[in-house]
């Protein structure tokens, strides 16, 4: 659940608005503005993107890309994702689309965002929204509940702006008939994969080719900037022994956070709900209401409530339960419901208006709150933990100003942390006894040697940092990377042996010569796709698309590609086998479910259509981007 708060709330919500639709920015004078106030990253029509909201961007960013790649990632891949682009690209779309919805006046109600967040199973027990959970996970989260909500908020009115742009859209048969096709057709063929690996052994590069792939592609050997450091890591955990707790302390605690060490107040009730249409009128809504206080009274007047509840209910879950909720915990209910429900003693109904609709509510049993059995001692160890982060946190910062005039050994003996020294390490590599921590590799690479960093808050702890050296990013001269160069040419030559045979075998097949032939001549074994579909992908990889495409392309009448195709550095040469017509059944079984897909598709091109046009037309400045 953690992952995923991080992965979302702390993002930006383009990604969850539109799916996969990423409109990438053409960056016009990146690096040749100054923001005039040095904080900000970018302004969209005259509204800025400050520097503090780039940085998480882009830190959220390298983070996801860590957790997938498992923490493989250096600074050549860094640079080829373009991370800091697509970072201000995605703050960039929000703005214009934000933008778009003020103008437009689109609005998210706070009981939308409640009744969103609510509906999420993360936050729910048994089925039900419990608040105390929901409040727990943002805390462990570092997510205060104002910025969730306001983070959801926006997300809800990026999809409501995006249904609005798009609501136009529809689908004909004859498409969904196409589509069908398209997805479902299947093919299969006959290929022949040429290695460049065959051929490597075979290379011996002169120096003079060497020097020239070195001089071509300097960039590949190019080495990034690198810092070495000395660091102070005052560890939360070794500060739990000096923490002492007085009853007082924790009493305070306790009344303080009463809700997470007790077992909430519980009641047993039933509810008869008349909801109120989308978009009703206000005649419309007050005669649901008037509807729910004549059932109101039929109750107070002694009707049984669970057979009124099976006749006019509208909640479908509790219905035919006779209205019947089961146990009911405090934040599990929207707040109007509970206020109402909560004031109740047992056998008493009375009447809510929430965003649903017009709730009666019954309570059958009222259990009071109780204290957990372990609550002291919960509380005292949440306490000592915050205590100990605030020790730490203190220790840290009185050292930073002892730095001044005494050396980080010396600082390090009197405050018994023991200075720990770094190798040359780049902007994404992992460091020793810390792990990958971005936010010290960046606070690093800004460092000069002698000078004393800001305290840094890291996963455990607080560090100070001294910068030892510096690595400026250099090219080494070639006898320095030969190795590496002459394997680079090696495979540079064997990919061209083995393109000028895979163009020799084509030739032969194209020219009528039997497959078998011309596969047993070349020593090349002959495999069988199977049958796959445009979706499936050749071999069921989806990243085959050359593949993919080329095999839907070729017929009994043409049935070899006008070139070898490129797949992961090999030669691959088609030779078509068979078609497969889709089933018209299964159109029918497919039909809602292909209706939503190609809506969806169009409603994205419409989408990335509109976006684009709103960046044209917007003033839009990008400032220098920071390192």
């Amino acid at each position: 659940m953690l992952s995923w708060l991080r992965k979302y709330s702390r993002s930006w919500f383009i990604a969850l608005a539109i799916g996969a639709i990423v409109v990438v920015f053409i960056f016009w004078g990146v690096g040749g503005l100054k923001s005039p106030r040095f904080q900000e990253a970018a302004e969209v029509n005259g509204t800025p993107i400050l520097l503090t909201a780039y940085f998480k961007a882009y830190n959220d960013m390298v983070r996801q890309y860590q957790e997938q790649t498992k923490g493989e990632m250096n600074e050549e891949v860094l640079k080829q994702l373009r991370l800091k682009e697509r970072a201000l690209n995605r703050l960039i779309e929000e703005a214009l689309i934000l933008q778009a919805a003020e103008r437009l006046g689109i609005r998210v109600s706070t009981a939308e965002m409640q009744e969103q967040i609510r509906n999420y199973p993360y936050f729910q027990e048994e089925g039900r929204f419990n608040d105390k959970k929901y409040r727990l996970m943002l805390s462990r989260a570092r997510l205060s509940v104002a910025e969730f909500e306001e983070q959801e908020r926006r997300r809800l009115l990026i999809q409501k702006i995006m249904r609005e742009v798009t609501s136009f859209a529809k689908v004909s048969e004859g498409e969904l008939q196409e589509q069908f096709l398209i997805g479902w057709e299947a093919v299969a063929v006959d290929y022949l994969v040429v290695s460049p690996d065959r051929f490597l052994s075979q290379q011996n590069p002169s120096e003079a080719e060497m020097d020239r792939y070195y001089q071509e592609n300097q960039a590949m050997f190019r080495q990034p900037a690198r810092v070495k450091v000395n660091y102070l890591f005052f560890q939360s955990q070794d500060y739990l022994n000096r923490v002492k707790l007085s009853p007082e302390e924790v009493g305070d605690y306790l009344k303080e956070h009463q809700e997470e060490f007790s077992r909430p107040t519980v009641i047993w009730a039933r509810q008869l709900l008349l909801t109120i249409p989308p978009k009703a009128t206000p005649a419309q809504r007050q005669e649901v209401k008037k509807k729910a206080q004549e059932l109101l009274e039929i109750v107070q007047a002694g009707e049984d409530f669970s057979q009124l509840a099976q006749s006019y209910s509208q909640d479908e879950a509790s219905r035919q339960k006779g209205g019947d909720l089961g146990d009911v915990k405090k934040g599990q209910m929207p707040d109007e419901w509970e206020k109402v429900a909560f004031s109740l003693g047992p056998g008493e109904v009375g009447l809510a208006s929430t965003s649903q609709g017009f709730h009666l509510i019954k309570v059958e049993e009222y259990k009071e709150s109780e204290k957990l059995p372990d609550a002291e001692e919960r509380a005292r160890q949440y306490l000592r933990e915050e205590k100990s982060q605030r020790l730490a946190r203190e220790a840290a910062q009185q050292a930073r100003g002892e730095l001044s005039g005494t050396s980080l050994a010396e600082v390090g003996k009197k405050y018994g942390v023991t200075p720990q020294e770094t190798p040359l390490f780049a902007l994404v590599d992992p460091i020793p006894e810390l792990g990958t921590v971005p936010t010290f590799n960046r606070v690093a690479l800004q460092l000069k040697p002698r000078d004393i960093s800001r305290v840094v808050d890291l996963p455990g702890g607080f560090a100070i940092l001294q910068g030892l050296e510096q690595q400026p990013e250099f090219l080494p001269p070639l006898e320095q990377v030969k190795d590496q160069v002459r394997q680079a040419v090696r495979r540079q030559q064997a990919k061209k042996q083995a393109e000028e045979e895979a163009l020799r075998v084509l030739e032969r097949l194209r020219k009528g010569e039997p497959l078998t032939q011309v596969a047993a001549q070349a020593r090349l074994p002959i495999d069988d796709s199977d049958f796959f579909t445009r979706v499936e992908g050749f071999k069921k990889q989806h990243l085959a698309e050359s593949l993919t495409s080329a095999a839907f392309l070729l017929s009994s009448q043409n049935p070899y590609p006008p070139r070898p195709l490129v797949y992961q550095d090999n030669y691959y040469l088609l030779a078509f086998k068979a078609r497969r017509a889709p089933d018209p059944k299964e159109f029918q079984k497919e039909r809602e479910k292909l209706k939503n897909q190609v809506l969806e598709g169009k409603r994205r091109l419409i989408f990335e259509a509109w976006l684009t046009g709103e960046r044209r037309r917007a003033k839009i400045k990008v400032y220098e981007m920071p390192s």
